[in-house]
């Protein structure tokens, strides 16, 4: 978005996405009925009906904001950890497309509008900055649900680089791994023009010093973006330690981003 304000292309975009986030989100209450206990457990199609559901209305959510999505890989089945790069809030929903998954972000997450309700509703960890016990609160809860064969998410880089580049993974959350004895799988993360095949990293970054509000309407008003997902064999020599674990996915997602 220029300084001069959006253009008419950009606010007609805006004008024909906005009522269907409206509509798709009055759908919620609806959907969540599928998470009640007794019913999210039924059988549909090869899936729990919750875990259908999930995927579903978050990819319905993505379309509307006009990403397509290409992934590469499957999750595996069973508890893992998956460890991703960051580049915009729209990663979130990029992995829960894939399943539900319990994810750890940081707890301002939870005050945005839109996205931090929703963030609560999918079971968001929320994790205070520099608060070693909330780090630790987090780290029990995190070893706990992979052992129980749940999914869970985090984003090793502690924040979100403004250039396009991968940066420095810090390994404290991933000893949730090693503890319940789960691989660690590398998630890569780019955003691409689908017209040019140009890297969009500009336009769906949340860089510092740029509030969600901003981003969203950057992203609302562009044309399309395409999320391509890149989802690696699980690192399971978990003997290596937490930082060996964090070099090595690091290096995985690195050879995937900047290809």
């Amino acid at each position: 978005m220029s300084r001069q304000g959006l253009q008419p292309t950009q606010t007609w975009r805006l004008l024909y996405r906005l009522p269907l986030l409206l509509a798709h989100a009055l759908l919620l209450p609806v959907a969540l009925l599928a998470y009640l206990p007794g019913v999210r457990r039924l059988p549909t199609h090869g899936q729990m009906l919750r875990a259908r559901v999930h995927r579903w209305w978050v990819r319905r959510l993505l379309a509307i904001c006009g990403v397509e999505l290409s992934i590469e890989g499957q999750l595996p089945l069973g508890g893992s950890l998956v460890v991703a790069n960051h580049v915009s809030w729209l990663d979130i929903l990029l992995i829960h497309a894939q399943r539900p998954v319990w994810l750890v972000a940081k707890a301002e997450i939870a005050h945005w509008p839109v996205v931090g309700p929703l963030a609560r509703l999918a079971g968001t960890l929320f994790i205070e900055r520099g608060d070693s016990r909330s780090r630790q609160k987090v780290q029990r809860t995190m070893t706990a649900l992979l052992k129980c064969g749940d999914t869970v998410g985090v984003f090793p880089e502690a924040g979100i680089p403004g250039p396009p580049k991968v940066g420095r993974f810090h390994s404290r959350l991933l000893g949730s791994a090693i503890r319940a004895r789960v691989g660690v799988v590398p998630m890569a993360i780019r955003y691409r023009d689908p017209s040019t095949g140009a890297n969009a990293h500009d336009i769906a970054v949340f860089g510092p010093g740029t509030g969600f509000l901003a981003n969203a309407i950057r992203i609302l008003s562009y044309p399309r973006l395409r999320a391509e997902v890149m989802v690696a064999e699980p690192l399971t020599h978990l003997e290596i330690g937490r930082e060996g674990l964090a070099r090595q996915a690091r290096q995985v997602i690195e050879n995937f981003y900047v290809a």
